[in-house]
């Protein structure tokens, strides 16, 4: 029997946090990707994340990818550390973090238990220039 479907499924293997430039392993995260899916998409499950003393992502920017950060779990049971620019947030579960291409962040788990989910794509157009000036237009911050 012919799927010809069968090739948009794809299976996410382990695959270790410090494969990725600026982030280093720790014991409560095991990663899973997928080398042939179109685009950068990990799946990170976070388990019994209590006590790092230290940050495991340095800070740094994708030039050329916007990035989506997704953190699923039991209502408030995962923290995690995001940095934005030069401002830090904690953000627990269930939240969505927006990153266009340029802005400087990292992600650092606090505590908990669950998924942190990363995808990185290219540009939209809401890039540094178009947001600042939204959020002037809006918020009449800036």
């Amino acid at each position: 029997m012919n799927f010809p479907y069968e090739k948009l499924i794809f299976k996410n293997e382990n695959s270790p946090l410090s494969s990725i430039p600026f982030h280093t392993d720790v014991p409560s995260i095991e990663r899973f990707f997928s080398n042939e899916f179109p685009f950068h998409l990990a799946i990170h499950q976070v388990t019994n994340a209590n006590g790092l003393d230290e940050d495991y992502t340095i800070p740094h920017v994708h030039d050329d990818e916007d990035e989506i950060n997704i953190i699923v779990g039991k209502e408030g049971g995962l923290e995690y550390k995001i940095q934005l620019g030069e401002e830090e947030f904690v953000v627990s579960s269930n939240s969505t973090i927006w990153i266009p291409a340029g802005i400087k962040h990292s992600a650092n788990v606090l505590k908990g238990n669950g998924y942190f989910i990363a995808i990185r794509m290219e540009p939209t157009r809401f890039n540094k220039d178009y947001m600042r000036k939204k959020i002037e237009q809006n918020f009449k911050l800036i």
